[in-house]
């Protein structure tokens, strides 16, 4: 499986991850819609790489529905929002 290292990301204005900018592809846009196939289809794993750890972006859901996310701590937060806007 392929690992693309995810750089920043575009949210919307509630806040949700719409797109995603990787390293291996300089100008395009992924949408989080293709990230969640890719992830549930076993092609590319996403990871995120933060001073000292990488963290995988996995798929997540709750009561609105699937969404992505990543952990490189124990909060609870999502740690992608923290990266740059694409």
């Amino acid at each position: 499986m392929t690992v693309r290292r995810v750089t920043a990301t575009r949210k919307s204005a509630t806040g949700y991850i719409t797109h995603f900018g990787c390293e291996d592809q300089p100008g395009v846009l992924l949408t989080a819609a293709d990230v969640i196939l890719d992830i549930e289809v076993g092609q590319y794993t996403y990871v995120v790489s933060w001073p000292n750890q990488r963290a995988t972006v996995i798929h997540a859901t709750d009561a609105g529905g699937g969404y992505l996310r990543a952990d490189r701590d124990d909060s609870s937060r999502n740690n992608l929002l923290d990266l740059p806007d694409c």
